[in-house]
């Protein structure tokens, strides 16, 4: 006799909380949740930036829109609007919650001290149907290839962030930890690696070149490659997220100003640079030497940060 499988879901809940307390259900977040919790968490956010500044309190407000991950799906209002598609009202969406955000922010009249920044975590969605188009550049997220990581960052900070000004910089979100902390005159810790650059004078339009020329590509924990200024050397790739993925016995060696897909390593544009490596390797180098100094937390290892373990 055949034993039975039964297949079940655990419900996940919105829920409300506040520091030192615990975090109250407040309904089950399914597709009819979903398509409202954009406007819901826009509602409180603009309720909280009005509640800090009537207040005169500085904040900081972190704002993750989730329909534009996979099912991407319109909120009602928005449903049809664009005339182009789920992924086009998508937009239109985020657009308008944005602008509400910043209408709010004006209306205030603490546009001239407060930096908002409109930016993403990864590239397009790996699925059909759901990723559209992520520029000129290859590849979903999860695959560390230009399309996976290359995201928009607009920042406004008006009389101090340069109005009308682009940049094909390279700066990493986690350079916002370092350059917030020199802002506000706060101390980053000193008793840990702390991958972050302050480019605050990049930012600010004191400089032109930002204060980050690269970084290692990681996918999960296996290291894909190194990016530096607009050379890339890719030891492993994933054409899609969940495709198989392809480990090199010699290097893939991209040019992406020639070639920005990612489709011709070792082209006459590459050949000619065999020396761009060695920087490459240099940031290598300096990675590795950060793992010797602090080793990834191993599962099971207890988190030394969290004091309920120390």
């Amino acid at each position: 006799m055949k034993e039975k499988l039964s297949l079940y879901a655990v419900p996940e809940y919105v829920c409300d909380g506040k520091r030192g307390s615990t975090p109250k259900k407040v309904k089950i977040y399914d597709s009819s949740a979903r398509l409202k919790i954009d406007r819901e968490c826009t509602d409180r956010a603009k309720d909280f930036i009005r509640r800090q500044a009537e207040a005169g309190k500085p904040f900081f407000a972190f704002l993750p829109y989730t329909q534009t991950h996979m099912p991407v799906v319109p909120s009602k209002e928005f449903a049809g609007k664009s005339g182009n598609g789920d992924w086009a009202d998508v937009l239109m969406q985020i657009d308008a919650y944005t602008g509400e955000l910043l209408d709010t922010i004006n209306e205030l009249a603490i546009a001239d001290n407060t930096i908002f920044i409109f930016t993403s975590d990864n590239g397009p969605e790996m699925l059909p149907g759901h990723n559209r188009w992520g520029g000129p550049w290859r590849g979903s997220y999860f695959t560390g290839l230009e399309g996976s990581f290359r995201v928009p960052f607009i920042m406004r900070w008006p009389n101090k962030v340069p109005a009308h000004t682009v940049s094909n910089e390279i700066v990493h979100a986690i350079d916002l930890f370092a350059t917030f902390a020199h802002i506000v005159e706060g101390t980053i810790p000193g008793d840990r690696v702390i991958d972050s650059i302050d480019q605050s004078d990049f930012f600010l339009g004191k400089q032109e070149k930002s204060n980050r020329d690269g970084f290692i590509v990681y996918v999960g924990n296996d290291l894909f490659g190194v990016k530096w200024r607009n050379w890339k050397m890719m030891f492993k790739e994933v054409e899609r997220g969940t495709d198989e993925k392809k480990t090199y016995d010699f290097p893939r060696f991209y040019n992406l100003y020639s070639d920005p897909k990612e489709e011709c390593p070792l082209t006459k544009d590459t050949a000619g640079h065999f020396w761009v490596p060695w920087p490459m390797g240099e940031l290598l180098k300096a990675h590795a030497a950060s793992l010797m100094q602090e080793p990834p937390i191993k599962a099971g290892t207890p988190d030394p940060y969290q004091p309920s373990q120390r």
